[in-house]
């Protein structure tokens, strides 16, 4: 399908504090793109909007989102969202020390096949409207990731769906940079929602169907303001790739490694409770000083593993943000238990 290209211009935003964090608006742009089209920056493709046809597999699709039991969660930026995973996910020290499945795997196993599977319906519109984009991204998915981690038939290892989240500015986390992720809306009976990219001074409708391919990593992006009527609702469906995924061994490595660790905590409480573990070997001792080596400092991946930046490990714990303090004290008490 040839699509329509729109030249675009950068802007040089100086005043990133006053979009950071903060709700989308629909004056921070001054043109609404409603139809399929490739979004250029000289030749440089930032990406892609189209407009999917109804199909029987749409539809499935539609109300298996629509049925789905959804949580709140918090992400490693802090934006708290009504959402579910799906695909696959890195080890978290916080709640796990392995790479799994997504809980939506477990619980309900035919709806989680079926979002992966519309996975390579999407695979195939990201090959045919980004053919460069597509075949990097491939491969370093091939280069770095096993293949039980990944999506079949996809350069995916993860994806998200929100359920009426009207997210603030940011740049996503975690995923892979240089690469698109891809994000498919549904929506009814519903006013406003677009994604507002000011950098850009454009705004995507988000239109029930719509398929975009864009760079989140690199681009702040965030949805303005919407009013849901009754019965009405708006989905969208992230796929991307998780950096933390390359760590990700083979499952019967992976099996091991939950044992060794578990071992290792295991003697490592012993030890503590009969005042043996030096506060250099301890897991949990130093959390809450200020670091002023990080390089030096025997945790300084756990907070890579927790999902925070590292940035932090020179902050004393009273100021830092109060989701990573919860994060770290969570972490503390699970070691201590253990």
């Amino acid at each position: 399908m040839k699509l329509k290209e729109i030249q675009l211009e950068r802007n040089a935003i100086t005043n990133w504090k006053e979009y950071v964090k903060r709700p989308a608006r629909d004056d921070d742009y001054d043109t609404l793109l409603t139809e399929s089209c490739r979004l250029m920056e000289g030749e440089k493709l930032i990406g892609v909007y189209i407009v999917l046809p109804k199909t029987k597999e749409t539809e499935t699709l539609r109300e298996i989102v629509k049925r789905i039991d959804y949580t709140k969660n918090r992400r490693t930026s802090g934006l708290t969202t009504t959402s579910k995973v799906f695909g696959y996910l890195p080890r978290e020290i916080i709640r796990k020390d392995y790479c799994s499945s997504a809980d939506l795997a477990t619980k309900n196993a035919k709806y989680h096949a079926f979002i992966c599977k519309f996975g390579e319906t999407l695979t195939e519109n990201y090959k045919e409207s980004c053919p460069e984009m597509f075949e990097y991204h491939e491969s370093i998915t091939k280069d770095k990731i096993k293949p039980e981690w990944t999506i079949n038939n996809t350069p995916y290892t993860s994806g998200i769906i929100n359920k009426n989240n009207q997210l603030n500015y940011h740049w996503d986390r975690g995923n892979y940079k240089k690469v698109f992720s891809n994000m498919v809306a549904f929506r009814d009976k519903v006013e406003g929602g677009h994604l507002a990219i000011p950098e850009y001074n454009i705004g995507l409708e988000i239109a029930d169907l719509s398929l975009t391919f864009f760079a989140g990593q690199e681009v702040l992006h965030g949805v303005t303001p919407f009013h849901t009527n009754q019965g009405g609702y708006r989905y969208t469906l992230v796929y991307y790739t998780m950096n933390q995924m390359w760590k990700c061994e083979d499952v019967s490595t992976e099996v091991a490694r939950i044992r060794q660790r578990k071992t290792t905590r295991e003697k490592n409480r012993l030890l503590r409770q009969q005042g043996k573990l030096s506060e250099d070997d301890d897991p949990v001792g130093g959390l809450r000083k200020k670091v002023k080596d990080p390089k030096k400092f025997k945790n300084y991946n756990l907070f890579a593993e927790l999902g925070i930046d590292r940035k932090y490990l020179g902050v004393p714990f009273t100021k830092l943000p109060k989701y990573i303090q919860e994060k770290l004290v969570h972490y503390e008490q699970k070691e201590r238990k253990e």
